[in-house]
């Protein structure tokens, strides 16, 4: 008896199991849920990038787990350029032997650090130069560049520039826009003042900045904003004030 009671014991066990192994292969997906790192900047909501999921390719809500392809849904998110650091991972919450399916989304919103507008064209930039568009719910104000900026070595100069100028609160409240000349070198239009700054090609920004500032912190203390047509930096260790 103790041992025919054993068996009944152990084939009991055996068959929850074996049941909830087969529920859990069998269970659907109910929910998609997209964590954006809360330290990104929004241009899509979990909404949206829920509708991305589900516009994929991949049927999503109501498929089972085990049949949806994650690899296919990563492609589908990572062709968005504002978005990276895509993971996408399935979950099965239980609660007794009843199951439910998620489809988990962790990823991140690409940081600009630049706008680039021009007649044609009004996109953001990433440090790495990704291109990411623009969006209503992107409020943040950063420098904004107009030109042409085809040239890879101007390119990444003028983002390590504007990198600079948005981590800087002095120049951040200064310096509004710039325009890229044929030549590669650079006009800064200033939020205060009715002047230009020639500011050559953005190569040792650090050292013109630095140059420059001296000049707004003595120069314009003394004679004020409006004395001056255009300041230039293009130089190397030169500050040269052209007045009206």
């Amino acid at each position: 008896m103790i041992i025919l009671g054993w068996v009944c014991l152990v084939g009991a066990i055996g068959f929850t199991i074996y049941y909830a192994y087969m529920e859990r292969e069998a269970v659907r997906c109910q929910e998609i849920v997209v964590n954006i790192n809360p330290n990104s900047p929004k241009f899509l909501d979990e909404t949206e990038i829920a509708n991305m999921i589900e516009k994929s390719g991949e049927m999503i809500i109501g498929n089972r787990l085990s049949k949806i392809n994650i690899n296919l849904v990563e492609t589908a998110l990572n062709s968005s350029s504002s978005l990276a650091n895509v993971q996408v991972f399935k979950k099965v919450e239980s609660k007794g032997l009843s199951f439910k399916g998620k489809l988990v989304v962790s990823l991140d919103e690409r940081t600009p650090i630049i706008r680039i507008k021009n007649s044609t064209d009004d996109y953001y930039m990433d440090m790495e130069g990704n291109k990411i568009p623009t969006s209503p719910k992107y409020v943040e104000r950063i420098m904004i560049a107009s030109g042409p900026i085809a040239d890879p070595e101007i390119q990444k100069n003028l983002l390590k520039m504007a990198d600079f100028v948005n981590k800087d609160d002095f120049w951040r409240a200064q310096i509004e826009q710039v325009f890229v000349q044929a030549n590669g070198e650079l006009l800064l239009l200033p939020q205060v003042g009715d002047y230009l700054i020639e500011f050559g090609t953005p190569d040792d920004f650090v050292v013109k900045f630095r140059n420059l500032k001296e000049v707004y912190q003595q120069g314009f203390k003394n004679l004020g904003w409006n004395k001056y047509r255009t300041i230039s930096v293009k130089y190397r260790n030169q500050v040269v004030c052209t007045k009206k």
